[in-house]
């Protein structure tokens, strides 16, 4: 049984024939670090399901790329906004390192959602995980010093600690790499 069938699986239960409909839909694609799975200003109505490697996404701002999220195996990465909106995305998603992507239109899942309720019930709950991921990260920028915000990032998110450089992180946390460092040491 494929990937992301597994995590699918764990997220709500699917019988077979569900799973057959859905691999219809997908490919496989192979990112090597540096290409970009969704590029600012490129449309892009893609869905994709990390296997393995891990995926940066960032803004660019006066020249600086600005970190706003990682993606590593198991997460699903796509621009949702850009998608739904029907507008061209502001941020690019880069691969840090090999990464292979299980990917599916966003409107192929639609149709299959019409008539098969246990995907549409799935599409909810994704849907609903991401609003709350963004949540919670634009709500620790309002109520959390950077210091609460890397001491969380350390908690929950240690695998960013161990892959991506000071550089990537201070832009995540909104902070510049000097005071990282202060942080690092501190803790």
């Amino acid at each position: 049984m494929s990937k992301i069938i597994q995590v699918l699986r764990k997220i709500a239960p699917l019988t077979d024939d569900e799973c057959n409909r859905f691999l219809e839909i997908i490919t496989t694609s192979q990112l090597k670090k540096g290409d970009y799975w969704i590029e600012s200003g490129k449309r892009n109505d893609k869905i994709a399901f990390l296997e393995n490697g891990y995926l940066r996404k960032f803004y660019v701002m006066e020249g600086n790329e600005i970190t706003d999220f990682f993606y590593f195996e198991n997460d699903f990465s796509a621009d949702l906004p850009s998608i739904i909106g029907n507008k061209l995305p502001h941020a690019s998603i880069v691969a840090m390192q090999n990464t292979t992507l299980t990917i599916f239109s966003y409107n192929d899942f639609n149709e299959l959602c019409k008539t098969l309720p246990a995907l549409e019930h799935l599409h909810r709950v994704i849907v609903e995980f991401t609003f709350l991921r963004f949540y919670n990260r634009t709500v620790s920028f309002i109520l959390q010093t950077p210091k609460e915000r890397y001491e969380e990032l350390i908690l929950n998110n240690p695998q960013i600690l161990q892959n991506a450089t000071q550089y990537h992180i201070a832009s995540y946390l909104g902070i510049s790499p000097q005071h990282l460092s202060r942080l690092r040491a501190e803790s």
